[in-house]
């Protein structure tokens, strides 16, 4: 049999290359995160070959795309083991392999178009600057961590000293005697994180990868998470059957933030990120979608939504875009930036029926700083234009924060005073001062300051609860920039920490959502433990990349073992 439909396979190996490389940072993650249909192989031994064919399919792409030979790669797999992990393998083929392997397991056809796709691939690759000298490769090596003034050893005992203080609050309920401990969950959790793939996938191929005797399934997997989230061992089979009733997402929320804020708490004793944060901080609330491909719609022509569809998901801002969607508050400026708190966001969509509320924005501004207050005392607290709204601005007044939110041009007179500061000869910054909010009966007053824009082009509107004058005002804007790193964040969670997941029950999502963000914590937990072990400034960039640490919470870490 001979692969079918040559360029409809090729074209979806493009489109899924040019995805991929916008949030990946080599080509060998891109290659690891493509996924092969049925029909693009054949394996012309049926799986009776020693080597997981579709790993083999993965290497094979790589040296085409980065120009090795055989011997080549061969070696490199050899020096960079955690490459093979990406592409399922347990073992690196020797060049003997890879001839015979090329000779007697693909066709010609195969081959002809994997040269094809590699070729695509590489060009894609080498527009996104992730194709890179043949021996480079993501630095999980003794010889090149030694060169940064780093060993193995010290990162292994960092990393496990960073996973020791957030995991230990969630518990699987499993008894003393189960067959599995704890442990190998969030081993396997991690493992789903760094090759992107679902539970079944996953967990066969973390099955070859770890050096345990025996591993979950992945069906156990999802069992086990499921339980973390249910709220209440006395709970009815039947009331949390799929995690998806019109009430148990308020449940879930709080039996899995509870876990999820003891983490946070015992993060920050850690000595080391205690010292780094130096109070008042300055905060950031952020809302990230978590896309949702299903459509809501049994018929759409006669407004038929399904009965079943996840309550959790809504319209996003893109027109037909559905999504989960998410609230964080972060440290930012010039502390280390962690996640401090985490809550869902419930709205309201066109498919639901008026009976389904949606959560106020200011309620959900009221809880992130509510749990954040508990460990920092807060100064400045920073949000996009989401959060424009009277309730949200006098929520963060009356908590004795200065907010600095920027304002729609909603008012005839936002847009007139714009415009005098736009033609004004000299000034390019204007304040109107003390302006009156009142809500409920309380009052506060607001300052409008309008600035030159990020684009260049007019100027930008924002709001702020502190006394500025127009000399004050550029400097208090440019704090705003500060939150915008948070938009690397979202996107580290998103490429670096978040499995891949088809299921609708909100617990395996929120678990997956606030899991993979306790593992960004992990991560800049364990570049702060890095440079206190080395005693030495280790410059701007984290000297572990969050890809890398993902593999060593996955992989490399053993977790009875402490490094001395």
């Amino acid at each position: 049999m001979k692969p079918s439909n040559h360029d409809s396979h090729l074209n979806d190996l493009i489109e899924q290359t040019e995805e991929r490389c916008q949030v990946r940072d080599h080509i060998s993650k891109v290659i690891a995160d493509l996924e092969f249909s049925d029909e693009m192989f054949t394996d012309q031994h049926n799986g009776s070959a020693f080597y997981d064919f579709e790993g083999m399919v993965r290497i094979f792409l790589y040296k085409e795309v980065r120009g090795l030979s055989q011997r080549e790669t061969a070696r490199h797999l050899e020096q960079w083991p955690h490459i093979l992990m990406k592409f399922g393998l347990d073992r690196s083929p020797r060049q003997a392999t890879l001839s015979h392997t090329r000779k007697k397991r693909f066709s010609r056809t195969d081959w002809l178009f994997l040269r094809d796709a590699a070729s695509q691939i590489q060009k894609i690759a080498e527009e996104h600057g992730l194709i890179h000298a043949p021996n480079d490769s993501p630095p999980i090596s003794p010889d090149e961590i030694q060169d940064g003034g780093l060993t193995e050893k010290e990162i292994r005992r960092a990393t496990q000293l960073a996973r020791k203080h957030v995991f230990k609050p969630f518990s699987t309920g499993r008894a003393e005697n189960a067959k599995y401990d704890d442990n190998i969950f969030w081993e396997m959790q991690a493992y789903l994180s760094m090759v992107r793939c679902g539970t079944a996938q996953g967990g066969r191929r973390f099955a070859r990868m770890s050096k345990r005797s025996e591993t979950p399934h992945g069906d156990t997997h999802e069992r086990t998470i499921k339980k973390i989230g249910a709220p209440n061992p006395q709970t009815s089979l039947k009331e949390w059957s799929d995690g998806s009733d019109t009430v148990n997402w308020k449940r879930i929320r709080k039996q899995l933030l509870d876990p999820f804020d003891d983490a946070i708490e015992h993060l920050l004793e850690e000595s080391t990120l205690k010292n780094d944060i130096r109070e008042p901080v300055n905060v950031a609330i952020d809302i990230t979608p978590w896309q949702f491909y299903p459509s809501p719609w049994k018929d759409r022509d006669r407004d038929l939504p399904k009965e079943d569809y996840p309550e959790m998901v809504a319209g996003l801002k893109e027109r037909g875009v559905r999504g989960y969607e998410f609230a964080t508050l972060t440290v930012v400026g010039a502390n280390t930036p962690i996640i401090l708190a985490v809550e869902p966001v419930k709205r309201h969509s066109a498919w639901e029926n008026d009976g389904v509320g949606s959560t106020p924005v200011a309620d959900v501004v009221e809880r992130l700083l509510n749990k954040a207050q508990q460990y920092v005392e807060i100064n400045k607290v920073m949000a996009d234009r989401e959060f424009d709204t009277h309730l949200v601005r006098d929520t963060i007044h009356w908590k004795g924060m200065t907010y600095l939110i920027p304002k729609r041009f909603s008012a005839s007179k936002d847009s007139e005073n714009a415009e005098k500061v736009e033609q004004h000869p000299y000034a390019d910054v204007a304040v109107e001062q003390d302006v009156p909010l009142s809500v409920d009966g309380r009052t506060h007053e607001v300052n409008f300051m309008y600035v030159p824009s990020k684009s260049g082009e007019g100027s930008a509107l924002f709001t702020t609860n502190a006394d500025v004058t127009p000399d004050r005002a550029q400097g208090l804007v440019a704090q705003y920039r500060d939150r915008w790193m948070i938009e690397n964040e979202y996107k580290s969670i998103k490429a670096d920490f978040l499995p891949v997941t088809c299921s609708k029950d909100y617990r395996m999502r929120m678990f997956y959502f606030i899991a993979a963000t306790l593992m960004y914590n992990l991560w800049r937990l364990t570049n702060l433990v890095l440079r206190d072990l080395v005693d030495a400034d280790l410059g701007e960039s984290p000297p572990i990349t969050a890809g890398e640490f993902v593999e060593l919470m996955a992989v490399f870490v053993e977790p009875q073992k402490e490094y001395g």
